[in-house]
């Protein structure tokens, strides 16, 4: 049988990285997860990365990658995390709507310039994209993907 796909999508990939930790916490055999920056000048900081730590010893594996069309129209699930307030109209078009899951996650980099208030928005939408993993694990270990 071979493995499903999610990609998380965001425009600098920091929110599409945080849930793909925690989509890799579910230890979900059947599925391959990922993340992708739609935004290709965007710059990644490190600031997720480090948030999760605070949470979790063992980080798994992740790495930045670009947005790539095809690849991404190819996944059985794709989630854009998008700042409803500023980012909506940013998400690609392209984008096959039927495999589409957006979700309303605030861009810390967008809401504030102060980096320790920064900090404390990345740990706020880092419990809310959890949550929003968790309500996603029946969907992953359903029998009718």
């Amino acid at each position: 049988m071979s493995k499903h796909t999610v990609y998380f999508l965001s425009p600098q990939q920091q929110r599409g990285l945080m849930a793909e930790i925690w989509a890799n916490r579910l230890k979900l055999p059947d599925w391959e997860i990922r993340s992708a920056a739609w935004d290709q000048d965007s710059l990644c900081t490190d600031t997720p990365i480090e948030i999760m730590k605070e949470i979790m010893l063992d980080i798994p594996e992740v790495q930045s990658r670009s947005y790539n069309l095809e690849e991404v129209s190819e996944a059985d699930l794709i989630v854009a995390l998008h700042d409803g307030d500023f980012e909506q109209g940013d998400i690609p078009s392209d984008l096959p709507s039927q495999k589409l899951l957006r979700w309303n996650i605030r861009n810390p980099e967008l809401r504030s310039t102060d980096t320790f208030e920064q900090w404390a928005l990345y740990q706020e939408i880092c419990d809310e994209i959890a949550i929003n993993i968790k309500n996603l694990e029946p969907y992953f270990r359903s029998d009718y993907m």
